[in-house]
């Protein structure tokens, strides 16, 4: 059935998971609802003392099937908290659009998989799902979560970040929120290390739209958007590819050097919805 019709119609999800590892069989025996009720009200002192009862749990919305850790990344905190993933309305919209479509999908920031694993599900015969993921703890998470949904045969990671060139970066880490881990440099006491990752550019991978009736390219690097785009921008000055849909993060639009959203719209696209610090735009025809 599609996500669309019925996500929000989602089933309790307690009823659902299934709590992993020791602290989360402490966990499981109680009522997460419970625990979910505290997390919402309590401080910060509060939260911090219910995710360390916590460990993996797998959740199951939609009829597909994650398993989140909400100790250290946002949006699988939101997933357990509210049994979906938090850009349901960005979600929503990219699932209508591939929906039996032979899709290609490009997922530039995959995080656990949460845009992967729909849009893998939801496309057509015949489609891939690239998603770019270089955080290494995110990239385990991402590659259970596409096995636990027979994915495996569709959607494919590649372990790097995007950039304009290739080469190598550091992928700074932003406190306790894997899902945040950016490019751009983290400020003062918010900086929890990084990693070194390969970088590619994006269109080391546009070759592959050609197998392809539909592409859509979904972004949120935290900030980076910019220098992964505005080359694709450029080279379509001169006739170069551009995809028939993008959704951009765009609540870090302070930090770009260009206004990246204008630069979209004189590229050929309409704005069609603005949600959840994100920007659908549509080629137009």
């Amino acid at each position: 059935m599609p996500l669309a019709v019925i996500v929000w119609g989602i089933r309790d999800p307690h009823v659902m998971e299934h709590a992993r590892g020791e602290q989360a069989g402490y966990a499981s025996v109680m009522n997460m609802a419970t625990l979910r009720a505290q997390f919402r009200h309590g401080d910060q002192e509060e939260r911090a003392r219910i995710k360390a009862m916590l460990g993996p749990v797998e959740i199951e919305f939609a009829d597909i099937r994650m398993v989140v850790d909400p100790r250290d990344n946002y949006t699988e905190t939101c997933i357990w908290l509210d049994g979906h993933p938090p850009e349901i309305k960005s979600l929503v919209a990219l699932v209508e659009l591939v929906e039996d479509k032979n899709t290609l999908v490009l997922d530039i920031g995959a995080n656990c998989g949460v845009y992967s694993v729909p849009l893998g599900l939801a496309s057509g015969d015949g489609s891939r799902v690239i998603a770019f993921e270089p955080n290494p703890t995110m990239i385990g998470r991402l590659g259970h979560n596409i096995a636990l949904n027979n994915l495996t045969h569709k959607v494919r990671i590649e372990g790097c970040a995007l950039s304009d060139r290739e080469g190598e970066a550091i992928l700074n880490f932003r406190g306790h929120n894997y899902g945040q881990a950016s490019l751009i440099p983290v400020p003062g006491r918010m900086n929890s290390g990084g990693a070194l990752v390969p970088t590619r550019p994006l269109s080391a991978f546009t070759h592959a739209a050609r197998h392809h009736d539909f592409t859509v390219l979904k972004i949120d690097v935290e900030g980076a958007e910019e220098v992964v785009l505005n080359p694709m921008l450029d080279q379509a000055k001169v006739g170069g590819w551009l995809p028939d849909a993008m959704l951009v993060e765009v609540r870090h639009a302070d930090q770009w050097d260009s206004d990246l959203c204008a630069r979209i719209l004189n590229s050929g696209f309409r704005q069609t919805m603005r949600a959840e610090g994100n920007a659908l735009y549509i080629k137009k025809r």
